[in-house]
């Protein structure tokens, strides 16, 4: 049985459509986290910065289970919940593990590299928090990346990302 409470729930968005079902979310008042990412250009010897989304397609969306399926059957906005692989249910994401991925991929830090979807190969290492700067708070596994000491955190069964590098001494094992 599914239950009545807000949760977080991640969305796949078909046909490029993640900001008008955004929109449609918070017109029905529920709290949405698109991860997004600066990338710098330069044109004609000018640096541009825009913001694209980090990981297409994905939605992000605190809501109640019931209004998620009656919003798949209105089809406004074509979508799939990521669900549970043994029951098939939308998987309700903990809110500890959600506010870790916002806080690490809303610092618009452009050295974030998205790991694809979430792999248990990821899941190795020592569980670390970051005790200073740009990333503190966050939690996650350490893994060695491209020959950097990354954080990787992720949003099990649907995102992985790393942060750029993090110093040794601004981790703790927890």
């Amino acid at each position: 049985m599914l239950t009545m409470e807000p949760a977080w729930y991640a969305l796949k968005v078909f046909y490029n459509r993640v900001f008008p079902l955004r929109d449609i979310c918070k017109e029905a008042l529920w709290q949405t986290y698109v991860p997004m990412q600066v990338e710098e250009t330069v044109e004609h010897g000018t640096v541009k910065y825009t913001e694209k989304q980090l990981v297409p397609s994905l939605l992000f969306v605190k809501c109640n289970p019931a209004w998620l399926q009656d919003e798949r059957r209105r089809e406004r906005v074509r979508f799939t919940v990521y669900s549970d692989s043994e029951s098939s249910r939308p998987r309700a994401i903990p809110e500890l593990e959600m506010q870790m991925f916002m806080m690490v991929t809303s610092t618009r830090d452009k050295n974030l590299l998205f790991l694809g979807g979430d792999r248990a190969e990821w899941h190795q290492g020592d569980r670390v928090r970051v005790t200073d700067g740009v990333f503190k708070g966050a939690e996650g596994i350490v893994k060695r990346i491209r020959r950097d000491r990354r954080l990787v955190v992720t949003v099990n069964g649907v995102a992985a990302v790393a942060t750029s590098y993090i110093d040794p001494a601004f981790l703790e094992r927890i």
